[in-house]
């Protein structure tokens, strides 16, 4: 009888053992890290060297493209993962504004970049280049970019001249790429 009584105990001892020990194990991991959305109030964008387009245009017809430096002004780190919105403007509110938005450029998967504060990542803008004498095409004056995950836009100036349409086209060569690093 003493054998069962020293086993019961045992278990008994083992299973306090283990209900005790598992809030400590708990306590001790650390907690998921939630990653916080990059939002457009924290971020500076800005054209950047690399690209092949050419201040003022080419009017070649072929195809540039421009790097956005995306920066993080915010005081913490921050995520984006996506495709921005690019869409170019030309004209006056009292005029008409006619616009070109870009599409995605889904041969390239986005990744999550994580821009600690003052890190920069960048996205592309690829255009079709255009003649001013063409009719289809858009002479901006202006890009407005979205940061992927808002709707807030940040203004650049456009400095690469006429633009062909592509909005309408079954295969545009006016794309934009997920932001990288």
């Amino acid at each position: 009888m003493v054998h069962v009584h020293v086993r019961a105990a045992a278990v008994v001892s083992a299973g306090i053992l283990t209900i005790t020990s598992a809030p400590a194990l708990a306590a001790n991991q650390l907690p998921a890290v939630q990653e916080v959305p990059c939002r457009t109030s924290n971020l500076a964008l800005d054209w950047t060297s690399g690209g092949t387009a050419k201040p003022g245009g080419t009017n070649t017809e072929e195809q540039m493209n421009a790097f956005v430096a995306v920066k993080n002004t915010g005081s913490g780190a921050c995520t984006l993962r996506g495709y921005p919105k690019v869409t170019l403007k030309m004209g006056t509110e009292t005029e008409g504004v006619q616009t070109e938005t870009f599409f995605p450029q889904t041969s390239e998967k986005p990744k999550t970049v994580k821009l600690n504060s003052g890190e920069t990542a960048r996205l592309t803008v690829t255009f079709l280049s255009g003649k001013a004498s063409d009719d289809n095409i858009i002479d901006p004056g202006e890009a407005d970019i979205t940061p992927p995950g808002n709707t807030e836009a940040r203004e650049l100036r456009w400095l690469w001249g006429p633009v062909q349409k592509q909005e309408a086209a079954t295969h545009p060569g006016n794309y934009v790429s997920p932001v990288f690093r």
